[in-house]
């Protein structure tokens, strides 16, 4: 039944995946195509941006100012350069856009020179052309946001194709063997970025003393508007550029094989893309969980990136697939939708099955729990099951529970009895039933516990006390121990982990807090393991918030150190563990000595044995947090006595160089944290909250 429910869900999500991308694509590629054309573009932009190229080889761009010079100035102009640049025997002379000529107006002397040796290419609407072979049209169409990302490269005149004025400079380059990239079929060229030409002032070339030999043979561009100032067009890469540069651009991606362009087949494969993506998103994602619908759009995304960064930096052929991106990611989002939140259904299951169960209806109730994920509280309510259906003479059913148990938590079960069986763990602590242990500490071990009375984890902190202290300190660390316990009972924060109980059995004295599943940040302290700064400084802030609610409290920790702190990256939270236990043997020196606080981490007054406050713990979150950012202390000695000293005395050292990403105001709150007297540091954990906030957000 349960496979039969699951398989007409995920027929019902392929059928409404299905109606939404047919509904997407005939938007995104038909009424509402002009919006979702900025993906397409986007992309383009973004990677066309870093394209390598090359610029011109031997080129120059002369250029006229217009605000020194009247029309015929620049007509005259225009005749004295071409004159310099035909005795200089200039490879070729390329006048993308000549001065300006009535249709009565009388050409100028120096026209009679575009029919010479040095071939003079100008535009075909220009009346110069009628004088010159060398000529091609100048028509560039930005698109509607302004940015000029296309170039035609034919035109019918009459009835011949004629080429582009770029184009037309290319093709008459003997030196160069035709492309078998560009057909006559491909009627448009795709812009990227320009390489900049070196500009010269045309006094220079008129009276300077710009050497004749740099003329010979060169590629020269003259034209009379100013770089920046006379641009006309923006390119994909955010450039602006004259109708010069833009020439020279396309001369040399044509020259150096380097166009881009948009054949038959790209565009074929342009179309094809989001219907193939808009099946696969249809056959694959609605049946599966919401990690591996995650999984699979973010790999097909990458994918479909790379593919289009393939094809524009290796072959140089553009294929637009923002569009059949955005709706993959569309489907993507729906069947995460239509999956639902598994924690909630887990939830809703787990009622729904409890209530069946309650109810006497045990086949539903199965049914129910089946849907859950494993847990203990699943587990315990399994068994509750199973010994249902024994009492009502239906055994065949509890064992198929048992079984189906043993399938999905029997090895988590029997792995958890086997670590509570090793030597030196006690398999009960008061009411408290051991399970295992998960952790270790200088005064005792930390074990996974379950209080049987509400069937609920806890963590229980264990310290051999009778150990650790003589007869006649004994009752005094006892009264000590429960006094520490109650205080730490007392604090309810989100941030602090929260006590439960506390008592003495077979010796060992123990704390029953809350179970926290977390990573203690002692393990990203590894130089190769660090959190990224912004993180660190939140966390960080945190831990500062919980300590200035416990302070007001009364209660100091003593023993803040990335050990203590426990962070569960999943949820992104943090708990402060072991509150009030440093106390509980501090007066105790002579066994566990200054050990017991992890001495790196001390401030000068816990050091000296002095009365402490609030401040000694903000001290030691100052070095939890440096070690944190750079993966190393601020103090270090071969020896206590040699560490005291340099706790007590030395400064720490500036880590705002040290590592990416770190604000340079960290040092100067380091540095309050880190002051020798406690008067000096911050006034609260509240306040160093704040500081650590401002720098996270500019980290």
């Amino acid at each position: 039944m349960e496979d039969l429910d699951i398989s007409s869900n995920q027929k019902r999500n392929r059928l409404i995946a299905l109606s939404f991308a047919s509904v997407l694509l005939l938007l995104v590629y038909g009424p509402l195509a002009p919006w979702f054309l900025t993906a397409d573009r986007f992309l383009y932009d973004t990677f066309s941006s870093g394209l390598p190229n090359r610029p011109l080889d031997n080129a120059i761009i002369i250029s006229i100012d217009p605000a020194r010079a009247s029309h015929e100035e620049i007509i005259a102009k225009y005749g004295q350069v071409l004159s310099v640049l035909t005795r200089s025997q200039a490879g070729r002379i390329i006048l993308p856009q000549p001065p300006e000529l009535g249709p009565d107006e009388r050409l100028p002397g120096w026209s009679a020179a575009l029919g010479g040796p040095v071939p003079v290419y100008v535009p075909n609407s220009h009346r110069l052309a009628e004088l010159t072979p060398h000529e091609g049209f100048m028509e560039f169409r930005p698109d509607d946001d302004g940015v000029l990302r296309g170039a035609g490269l034919w035109q019918l005149k009459g009835a011949v194709m004629s080429p582009s004025l770029p184009l037309a400079v290319a093709l008459d380059n003997e030196n160069l063997s035709p492309s078998g990239r560009m057909s006559v079929s491909d009627d448009t060229v795709f812009l990227s970025n320009y390489e900049e030409l070196p500009r010269v002032p045309i006094d220079e070339i008129l009276f300077g003393d710009f050497a004749s030999t740099r003329l010979n043979d060169a590629t020269i561009f003259v034209d009379h508007e100013p770089a920046l100032v006379g641009a006309f067009a923006v390119l994909p890469s955010g450039q602006f550029v004259t109708r010069s540069e833009l020439t020279a651009a396309l001369i040399a991606d044509f020259e150096t094989d380097r166009s881009i362009m948009h054949p038959a087949w790209a565009s074929a494969l342009q179309w094809l893309a989001p219907v193939l993506l808009a099946i696969l998103a249809v056959l694959f994602l609605p049946e599966r969980d919401r990690r591996n619908i995650g999984v699979i759009c973010v790999a097909t995304i990458v994918a479909l990136l790379l593919l289009e960064m393939l094809f524009l930096y290796v072959l140089r052929v553009r294929i637009d697939i923002g569009r059949a991106a955005l709706i993959f990611i569309g489907v993507g989002l729906l069947s995460l939708w239509l999956v639902g939140n598994p924690r909630k259904a887990t939830q809703d299951a787990f009622k729904r099955g409890s209530d069946f169960l309650a109810a006497g209806r045990l086949e539903p109730a199965f049914a129910e729990f089946r849907r859950c994920s494993a847990s203990d509280t699943l587990a315990t309510i399994m068994y509750k099951l199973s010994i249902a259906f024994e009492e009502q003479a239906k055994p065949e059913r509890a064992e198929a529970v048992l079984e189906w148990m043993k399938r999905t938590q029997g090895a988590r079960e029997a792995k958890q009895k086997k670590r509570a069986g090793v030597a030196g763990v006690p398999k009960r602590l008061g009411r408290y039933v051991i399970e295992r242990r998960i952790g270790q500490g200088a005064m005792g071990a930390v074990y996974l516990a379950k209080d049987p009375r509400i069937n609920r984890a806890v963590a229980v902190k264990v310290i051999p006390i009778e150990k650790e202290f003589e007869d006649d300190e004994l009752k005094e660390a006892r009264i000590r121990f429960f006094r520490e316990a109650e205080s730490a009972g007392r604090l309810t924060h989100p941030n602090i982990i929260t006590v439960f109980d506390a008592g003495e059995d077979k010796g060992l004295a123990y704390i029953a807090m809350e179970y926290v599943p977390g990573i203690p940040l002692k393990d990203f302290t590894d130089s190769k393991r660090l959190l990224a700064p912004k993180r660190a400084l939140d966390l960080a802030a945190s831990t500062a918030e919980a300590l200035d609610y416990a302070h007001n409290q009364g209660v100091i920790h003593r023993d803040i150190k990335p050990a203590n702190l426990l962070y569960n990256p999943k949820e992104g939270s943090l708990k402060i563990s072991d509150f009030g236990v440093a106390r509980i043997t501090d007066n105790n020196r002579t066994k566990t000595g200054i050990v017991l606080g992890t001495p790196m981490y001390m401030s000068p007054e816990q050091l000296g044995a002095e009365n402490l406050t609030g401040h000694s713990d903000l001290f030691s979150l100052g070095v939890t947090l440096y070690e944190l950012l750079i993966g190393e202390v601020p103090f270090k000695a071969s020896n206590i006595a040699a560490l005291m000293t340099k706790i007590t005395t030395e400064d720490p050292a500036q880590i705002a160089g040290k590592r990416n990403g770190l604000a340079p105001s960290i040092d100067s709150v380091l540095a309050k944290a880190l002051a020798k007297r406690p008067d000096d540091r911050f006034s609260c954990g509240a306040e160093m909250a704040i500081a650590l906030r401002n720098c996270a957000r500019y980290s």
